[in-house]
């Protein structure tokens, strides 16, 4: 019987956790000095929610791969046994 091979990370995910952590640095650098919970709602704290759309497209990237509650279609189920063979 042959074993799945899945690879760890592939090249979009790595780009989107290397960009993501990345884009932290320069934003919580430049941008935003958080000092306070009231400061998390100024326009300049919006500059957060760009890295942490890129973190979260990671995320479900890396866990649907490995899990099956992506949204499949019988071509892509056929497609994906194919490739098992």
């Amino acid at each position: 019987m042959q074993e799945k091979n899945i690879d760890f990370l592939t090249t979009a995910e790595a780009i989107l956790f290397v960009g993501s952590l990345f884009m932290w640095i320069y934003v919580a650098h430049t941008f935003v000095f958080i000092d306070s919970f009231a400061s998390l709602f100024f326009m300049q704290s919006w500059w957060l929610l760009l890295p942490l759309m890129t973190f979260l497209m990671f995320l479900i990237s890396f866990i649907s791969r490995r899990t099956e509650w992506r949204w499949s279609n019988q071509e892509t189920k056929e497609l994906n046994e194919k490739r098992k063979v």
